[in-house]
């Protein structure tokens, strides 16, 4: 074999090399994320829209401007938003037909991970947060109450369209959180915190959630029956609660309107998360 044909076919490989390479850029770059995402999380009652998509190479494109919204007529505005999400396809799914994004996104000054697919009629989701805002995010609005510290956890779900929840677990922690309230003559602190859940069945148990380090330590355990609509999810939980001796000036309008003073006996949360009662 002469030198001059083993170059020849040196040239041919790698020119053949960057038109494949190339080639797949232009798949990956232009494949529909958005539009996949939704298709992913549409049995959840949930869409991704974005502004504008570029290239994130090796394998992947650069979201920006992403709105994760409900798909449900009384929803207003979007749940989440994300100035800068990179998202690449599952090929471990896309292999077995049931396509399936990777997605990392900046999310209220943290970040957070989530593998996504279809799996079973439903949504299978592998998440892990880093230091998100709590302050920042709108998915609880309670009138005259705000919260504030960051959020990280890990965990993994199964979600249906008809349960919502089916099955999955997870921990997750909470680092200077803080709650603010209208029966408080100042924030309230509860230091940091740590909880672990599993769901069943559509049935969010809490096994473990406890604060420590505050003016308030709080403990609670029980489970949370989730409904199509969040809001009619039915409460059964059990907590207590125990001031520090400093807070308890700062604490008394609050503790005066419990069914009972803070104590051993737990005080008992039920109703729904539309209309709950603390007994």
């Amino acid at each position: 074999m002469s030198a001059q044909y083993r170059r020849t076919r040196l040239v041919r490989v790698g020119y053949a090399f960057v038109g494949l390479t190339l080639f797949a850029g232009y798949l990956i770059s232009t494949f529909p994320y958005s539009a996949t995402l939704s298709k992913v999380l549409a049995p959840m009652g949930l869409e991704v829209s974005s502004t504008s998509q570029s290239a994130s190479f090796p394998f992947g494109a650069r979201l920006a401007g992403v709105r994760l919204s409900s798909t449900r007529p009384a929803s207003a505005g979007p749940l989440i938003e994300s100035p800068d999400v990179t998202i690449a396809p599952a090929f471990l799914s896309m292999l077995t037909l049931h396509p399936g994004v990777r997605v990392k996104a900046a999310l209220y000054d943290g970040v957070v991970n989530v593998t996504l697919r279809p799996s079973g009629g439903g949504t299978a989701i592998s998440y892990d947060l880093d230091s998100v805002d709590i302050a920042s995010q709108r998915l609880v609005a309670i009138p005259g109450a705000a919260a504030a510290g960051t959020l990280s956890g890990s965990g993994n779900l199964w979600l249906s369209s008809a349960d919502i929840a089916e099955t999955g677990g997870g921990e997750l922690s909470a680092v200077g959180l803080t709650i603010t309230s209208p029966f408080a003559s100042s924030p309230i602190r509860l230091g940091d915190g740590h909880s672990k859940f599993r769901l069943d069945q559509g049935t969010l148990t809490i096994e473990e959630l406890k604060t420590s380090g505050g003016d308030l330590t709080l403990t609670a355990a029980g489970t949370i029956q989730l409904a199509p609509d969040p809001g009619q999810s039915e409460l059964a939980i059990e907590f207590t609660l125990s001031p520090a001796p400093a807070a308890a000036a700062q604490l008394a309008v609050l503790l005066a309107l419990l069914p009972h003073p803070p104590g051993p006996q737990p005080y008992r949360l039920t109703g729904t998360l539309d209309a709950p009662r603390i007994s």
